[in-house]
């Protein structure tokens, strides 16, 4: 689905050199600028080597094999697909005007072959995430020391009222002179000045990295750094650990160890200030970035050389799961206009494999060879005793059912990210578990109790998986089959339900067992549904209110329960609070009456102009 390699970009100012990575909304290329450099001597050309992301919404579009350029399937993936290259680009023009130290510049957005591309500067060195992988958890002053410069570009954006929203390690590169540069800003927001979202709506999440509030398409409606420093302490944590923390939506129910449990080494100091940065609710967090960096001992820096690149082979990337969800007609969106979520549990391995990975890389060198081997019997197998159909059939032996398999949850990953540097600016590169580690299982039998918190955490086992039970995961076409019928069948019984509940009015409810559903499997059944219940729930609030007038984008209402006037906006929310006995019109704006005989004033677009005490006609 990529482009060949020598493919020529923007009349041939760009020639691809390979494919560096791949994920759930792109393709990164290795590639060339062929420019000129004036100076002294004359005018000279010369190649700049650059990272190239094209964006290919990988779930809904296909490529034209002769005209190379980017379709979509149907009318459902056209609306996400649309919605989604609108974002990327809006994003990528705001960021190539954003320059920061530990920030990788964004030098050029374009449009070509019916989709959009991200002209990078090349970091040649590896991401957080490879490094991990092949060095095991990492020194807590090598760790501070990251989070100290990327907390500095973050600060940087949320100056400028941007939140990154995936903050992961594979989404940071350290340089050959081993500091860190933030990548991939594909599915962050930009507020303006009244707080509210510009850019579209969407969830997209990281399993392990998100916080609880991006589950929620109006949880990051307005602006806050909450998130990013949720994500940037999970991100210390799986450095620390070598352990993706357990899912912030799942925590209510599943206790995240703290870091210490896998780590002895951990200050007590460090880790207090990841569990606070990883508090469930917003408000109990650091509120700005700058509070959380001054809770850390940050060392001094020292020179220090990084010498791991990571490859130049194609590697498919974990990647930040997306669901489709319903669009909101007032033009709600990030993750996208409305959006996209994932349910699928992220375990991570355990700190006696990370410790491990240094000694696992014969196998890796070896595995790939037996995989393929192995999913070729397998195919042949497969399709004299299934009825294969036409668009499986296109997959040749490119393993049938593996891209599958990443819909089961409970798989994990054991394959370094390709990123940017010299393999890996991938932006799309999430944490997509792969069906090569066995989860693991936490120890009923230990209990630990950390400093910050009253409820007992359970122990984990570290049992290593064997690598026979990893090829016949990825080859067994008969599990995989039956994988797909499960979550199949889930994912009808979650539309029943919701179908059930919808009749019974219960939107809310309804809407809950869609995403769920959408997490499993997106479909064009769940997504329509979905639309529909938000229509409905909208319905349900605005049946509360009798409305009297526009004012702006607004509408002056009274509560039908209390007879206490406000103000709503197109989804029925309550802007301006129903508090009020009367509204009058004021000199810019309207007057709301309280109780008391005051007047609150506000302006068109619901903010308060302060109190008054004079009669207003």
């Amino acid at each position: 689905m990529n482009l060949p390699d020598g493919h020529l970009l923007q009349k041939k100012k760009y020639r691809l050199t390979h494919v560096i990575g791949q994920g759930g909304f792109g393709i990164t290329y290795l590639g060339v600028w062929n420019t000129e450099v004036k100076g002294g001597l004359g005018t000279m050309k010369t190649k700049v080597p650059v990272c190239i992301k094209e964006y290919f919404f990988k779930d809904y579009c296909y490529r034209d094999k002769s005209s190379y350029a980017v379709k979509v399937h149907s009318e459902t993936g056209e609306k996400l697909f649309d919605k989604f290259k609108e974002k990327l680009i809006k994003e990528a023009n705001i960021l190539s005007e954003v320059h920061h130290p530990h920030i990788v510049n964004v030098l050029e957005v374009f449009e070509e072959n019916n989709t959009a591309y991200i002209v990078m500067e090349y970091i040649k060195g590896c991401s957080l995430k490879y490094m991990l992988d092949k060095e095991g958890v990492l020194p807590e002053n090598r760790v501070l020391k990251y989070v100290h410069q990327i907390g500095n570009a973050l600060d940087f954006v949320h100056d400028k009222s941007i939140v990154h929203l995936d903050i992961k390690p594979s989404n940071i590169l350290i340089d050959g002179e081993d500091n860190a540069r933030l990548i991939d800003f594909g599915v962050s927001k930009r507020y303006d000045m009244n707080e509210q979202e510009t850019s579209t709506t969407t969830l997209t999440l990281s399993k392990g990295f998100a916080s609880i509030e991006q589950y929620d398409d109006e949880g990051t409606q307005n602006f806050s750094p909450c998130p990013d420093i949720y994500s940037l302490g999970a991100t210390m944590y799986n450095l620390l650990t070598g352990v993706i923390p357990v899912e912030s939506i799942l925590r209510a129910t599943k206790q995240m160890l703290p870091p210490s449990s896998y780590n002895s080494n951990v200050t007590k100091k460090t880790e207090k200030a990841v569990l606070k940065a990883m508090e469930v609710k917003p408000e109990d967090r650091y509120q700005v970035i700058k509070e959380m960096l001054a809770s850390l001992d940050i060392p001094p820096y020292e020179f220090a050389e990084n010498k791991l690149i990571e490859s130049n082979k194609q590697v498919e990337d974990d990647f930040t799961e997306v669901l489709s969800a319903g669009f909101s007609g007032t033009g709600e969106d990030r993750d996208e206009d409305r959006t996209i979520v994932t349910t699928s549990s992220a375990n991570a391995s355990s700190l006696e494999n990370r410790s491990q990975a240094g000694k696992r890389t014969k196998r890796r060198i070896l595995l790939p060879v037996g995989i393929l081997f192995f999913a070729f019997i397998g195919y042949a197998v497969y399709s004299y005793f299934v009825d294969i159909t036409t668009s499986q059939g296109a997959l040749g032996l490119d393993m049938p059912g593996v891209e599958r398999s990443v819909a089961n949850p409970e798989r994990l990953t054991d394959n370094p990210s390709a990123i940017s540097g010299s393999a890996g600016q991938a932006s799309d590169n999430d944490d997509r578990e792969q069906p090569i580690e066995a989860e693991q299982q936490p120890n009923p039998n230990q209990a630990f109790q950390p400093e910050s918190r009253t409820e007992q955490v359970l122990q984990p086992e570290t049992t290593s998986p064997q690598p026979s039970n990893m090829i016949s995961a990825v080859t067994d076409p008969q599990a995989m089959a039956k994988d797909e019928a499960r979550i199949e069948q889930e994912c009808e019984e979650l539309i029943a339900s919701a179908k059930t509940k919808m009749r019974n009015k219960d939107y809310s409810g309804a809407y809950s067992d869609l995403l769920i559903a959408m997490g499993k499997k997106p479909t064009d059944e769940a997504f329509n549904l979905m639309e529909q219940c938000r229509e409905d729930i909208i319905k349900e609030r605005l049946a509360k209110y009798e409305i009297f007038t526009d004012f702006g984008d607004l509408k002056i209402v009274r509560n039908r329960e209390t007879g206490l006037f406000g103000a709503i906006n197109a989804k029925g929310e309550e802007v301006i609070s129903c508090d009020y006995i009367d509204v009058s019109k004021s000199s810019d704006g309207r007057a709301f009456m309280r109780k008391n005989g005051k007047y609150d004033l506000y302006t068109a677009d619901g903010k308060s102009r302060g109190t008054n005490l004079q009669t207003f006609d």
